[in-house]
């Protein structure tokens, strides 16, 4: 977690949504309260560093505040805090919509972990994230117990299927890569057919994703890959279905659907007044 960056972020959510001012807490004046987030739905929790460096921005305490990951319960209280009224109703909605998508996102990868227990296969993300939330959305999905994929385009080289009609094929897509990345950047190849697979192999990356297989097709192409190979599978896994997915031989089975389309995890703030000052 770039904490620097959750800071400037935080300010920018806030500011859009605070804009010139918040009219509506302006005329509370000084009055001093408390503020629960209070849990409405059973789940996994995500926002520890979310709350903290918004308290710090806002004038804010924070009394309590739940570790990211942690077992929730409707019912339960998450976090407290404590300061100005008006700070706490202007910073309530960014806060509370950060809390339940990226709460949601660590809950849905926590359900497909659990799925996935005793294969010795892990759940990782995707590149399919929101615009400005990537960071949140993977640290999430690692709150939730799985395992981030690559963090952006100049990480981990990756070879889709774009990539291999823009080069001619999968070899000299991988030729190039290697000329131009160094070799310390690590190579996945995507691959869709038998066919490919093998030139796959023969390119020696260091991980091959199975994109839109049948688990027939999956158990047969593991076998061809050496062990010094790592597999991924992708496309057209649910959470209904990743059980069945998990075939022997693959080592990650990614869903865009974490970072996607998670439900949000609902949860409301109330307010308690402690002392009123004008």
């Amino acid at each position: 977690m770039n904490r620097l960056l959750l800071r400037e972020q935080l300010i920018q959510f806030f500011n859009e949504d605070i804009g010139f001012g918040d009219r509506s807490a302006a005329a509370l004046g000084r009055t001093e309260a408390e503020a629960a987030i209070m849990m409405k739905a059973d789940g996994c929790f995500y926002g520890h560093d979310i709350i903290h460096t918004g308290a710090s921005i806002l004038g804010l305490s924070v009394s309590l505040c739940l570790e990211d990951g942690v077992n929730v319960e409707a019912g339960d209280t998450a976090v407290l805090l404590h300061g100005p009224a008006s700070a706490l109703l202007s910073g309530e909605r960014v806060l509370l919509n950060l809390l339940q998508r990226l709460s949601g996102t660590a809950t849905l990868t926590q359900q497909a972990a659990a799925r996935l227990a005793g294969t010795g296969i892990r759940v990782t993300d995707t590149r399919k994230t929101t615009p400005g939330l990537r960071m949140l959305e993977k640290d999430a999905v690692r709150a939730g117990g799985g395992v981030s994929h690559r963090a952006r385009l100049d990480d981990v080289c990756m070879i889709k299927e774009n990539h291999i009609a823009a080069a001619g094929s999968i070899t000299n897509a991988a030729e190039a890569i290697r000329r131009t990345a160094g070799p310390l950047t690590a190579l996945e190849i995507e691959i869709e057919t038998e066919a490919e697979l093998l030139e796959a192999v023969q390119c020696g990356p260091d991980v091959i994703m199975f994109d839109n297989c049948t688990n027939e097709e999956a158990i047969r192409w593991a076998s061809l890959v050496p062990e010094t190979i790592r597999i991924e599978r992708s496309g057209a896994i649910t959470l209904d279905t990743i059980r069945e997915a998990a075939v022997p031989g693959i080592d990650y089975i990614s869903l865009g659907a974490l970072t996607h389309s998670a439900p949000a995890l609902d949860m409301s703030m109330r307010l308690t007044i402690k002392e009123a000052v004008r």
